[in-house]
């Protein structure tokens, strides 16, 4: 249950942490176009427009949020579903050949 849980908030919080990543990458790249305009201008233009301290549209904040608790449920789903049940393990072994056969799991027969 708490494995459950931990991959869950991973799966969470990974997808939001990528689009924050990829958010502000996105802004460093336009931070370094502006540099490389500016040093290419032959005249010094002063820019008097007000910028906005305003954090992340809310779209964004909607997509990312959708986009984790998306990913968290199908990780969820996927952990809770069931497991092979009782099965039997058969170790890696040599066939007549001289071949390496890999082991494997074999579901238990139910008479």
């Amino acid at each position: 249950m708490i494995r459950n849980l931990l991959v869950s908030i991973l799966f969470f919080f990974g997808p939001v942490i990528l689009m924050f990543v990829l958010r502000n990458m996105g802004l460093f790249l336009r931070l370094w176009v502006n540099m490389r305009r500016r040093q290419r201008q032959e005249a010094e233009i002063i820019d008097v427009t007000p910028v906005s301290d305003r954090g992340p549209s809310t779209l964004f904040i909607i997509a990312a949020i959708v986009i984790g608790l998306t990913c968290a449920t199908l990780a969820w789903l996927r952990m809770g579903g069931e497991g092979i049940g009782e099965a039997q393990y058969t170790p890696a072994h040599m066939d007549e050949r001289g071949k390496v056969v890999p082991g494997k799991i074999i579901p238990a027969d139910r008479d």
